[in-house]
């Protein structure tokens, strides 16, 4: 009986190895990877969020008739240029404030007299757009600002020239579209893009009274007399083409 027993003690522990080693713990399991969707690109589509900076031209049409002692056309051309940055963007849209400086002068002859109007135009352009992917963006923009307006009259009886200079408030409503020229296919690239834009809208100065002083120092003793040529306002509609190159 003795041997019986130890026989098969034996033949259960040969039995009970197998299963020990069946029952080793499972290896880890593979963690998921983490969701695409939910990880930082740290892309930036340049054809939406940029710096952008412009140059063009810009055409007014002023039909006063306190402007034709400074020009033979109801019309006035200034160069314009300006830079804006992206602040803001959701879906196909974007917002984008920034500066503008418009510069223009013009003269003619009034009653005998050269006389030449010069104006610095000061805004900051308030800039919706609607984007169209690699076909540009049309855009609405508004310009609140200040203007400064100098109007000279040489006149020969006169010790001095005649002029009058003032700061007024100034502001633009209009409304445009920008083309990409180049690149357009890969709004990811970091490379400098070229435009071509057009707006077109209207534009507004308050009035000037356009009494004209002479040019002389307080100090000075001599006794001139001015004119007045009555109060002016650009106001009017205008048109302005540019170039731009965007980072």
């Amino acid at each position: 009986m003795k041997r019986l027993a130890i026989a098969l003690g034996a033949a259960s522990l040969l039995v009970a190895a197998p299963s020990a080693r069946a029952e080793d713990p499972p290896a880890p399991e593979t963690q998921a990877p983490t969701n695409p969707a939910l990880a930082p690109t740290g892309h930036t589509n340049r054809l939406k969020s940029m710096w952008r900076f412009e140059l063009g031209y810009r055409g007014s049409f002023v039909r006063e008739a306190t402007f034709d002692p400074f020009s033979t056309q109801d019309y006035f051309a200034q160069v314009s240029l300006g830079g804006s940055r992206t602040v803001y963007t959701r879906g196909r849209f974007s917002f984008a404030p920034g500066f503008m400086w418009d510069y223009g002068k013009t003269g003619a002859t009034s009653r005998g007299d050269a006389a030449s109007l010069e104006v610095h135009r000061l805004v900051i352009p308030l800039e919706g757009r609607l984007h169209f992917g690699a076909w540009g963006y049309a855009f609405l923009r508004t310009a609140p600002g200040i203007a400064e307006m100098s109007a000279e009259v040489d006149d020969p009886a006169s010790p001095a020239n005649l002029t009058k200079s003032r700061w007024l408030f100034a502001t633009d409503v209009s409304a445009g579209y920008a083309y990409p020229l180049w690149p357009r296919d890969n709004p990811m690239d970091l490379t400098p893009r070229i435009w071509l834009q057009a707006d077109s809208g209207y534009g507004w100065i308050t009035p000037i009274g356009l009494n004209l002083a002479p040019d002389l120092p307080s100090s000075d003793p001599r006794i001139a007399s001015g004119v007045d040529l009555g109060s002016l306002t650009m106001r009017g509609a205008f048109l302005r083409v540019a170039a731009a190159i965007s980072y």
